[in-house]
């Protein structure tokens, strides 16, 4: 397969996944079409998890990497076309050729996805409690690392990235997580005096909700 190129811009890729900051870069590098404002969208969380639905779990769909002359946010073809088409239709047009000409001597074969797999567990309350309680360290983390962010990218610490990431990159997980969680507890009240207080904050968790969560409660 020939290296894909857009606009005389050389597309970088890692692990059979495309560089969104170098089509950001094709696009002509505007503020308001950072691949992380992307990223972040509903929609393109939404689109994550069908792509998900449909691929091997150890199938990457997008990824972030800090790693030298890799460093950037890197994604699957679907959502590289689905990134150019949020920047403008001319744009899309033009990655949509550009990859059509890298694929036109490789015919694609097509297959209906396989059924989702379903697995049944048992699990003690105290282990579902548990569960809900990983979750809401995760909330708790993602947000103190939404908070502490700019001041650490204001004094060039090297943690300022990883903040970053984990602030933003794992509010997809937060949300998927918190289908399951609601789920699967939907039986038990929430009660002060025991391990099912943690339930107040996963009912009142907010999937669209872009701001802080645990400030309404």
């Amino acid at each position: 397969m020939s290296n894909l190129a857009i606009l005389n811009t050389s597309i970088r890729t890692h692990e059979s996944l495309f560089s969104l900051n170098d089509l950001h870069k094709a696009s002509g590098g505007a503020e308001k079409h950072r691949p992380s404002l992307f990223i972040r969208l509903d929609t393109t969380q939404d689109l994550i998890s069908e792509i998900q639905k449909e691929v091997k779990s150890t199938d990457l769909i997008f990824k972030t990497t800090g790693g030298r002359g890799l460093r950037g946010t890197y994604a699957c073809e679907e959502l590289v076309l689905s990134y150019a088409m949020w920047i403008s239709p001319k744009f899309h047009l033009i990655v949509l050729r550009a990859f059509l000409a890298m694929h036109r001597n490789q015919p694609q074969q097509l297959a209906l996805p396989e059924p989702e797999k379903k697995f049944t567990f048992e699990f003690t309350e105290y282990e579902l409690q548990q569960l809900v309680w990983a979750w809401f360290a995760l909330l708790r983390g993602t947000e103190l690392c939404e908070v502490l962010h700019p001041s650490l990218k204001q004094i060039g610490s090297y943690y300022a990235a990883p903040a970053h990431d984990i602030a933003y990159e794992y509010r997809s997980t937060l949300r998927q997580a918190h289908n399951v969680l609601t789920r699967i507890t939907e039986q038990f009240e929430c009660e002060q005096g025991n391990n099912w207080r943690v339930l107040k904050y996963l009912r009142a968790y907010n999937p669209k909700k872009t701001g802080f969560q645990l400030e309404i409660l």
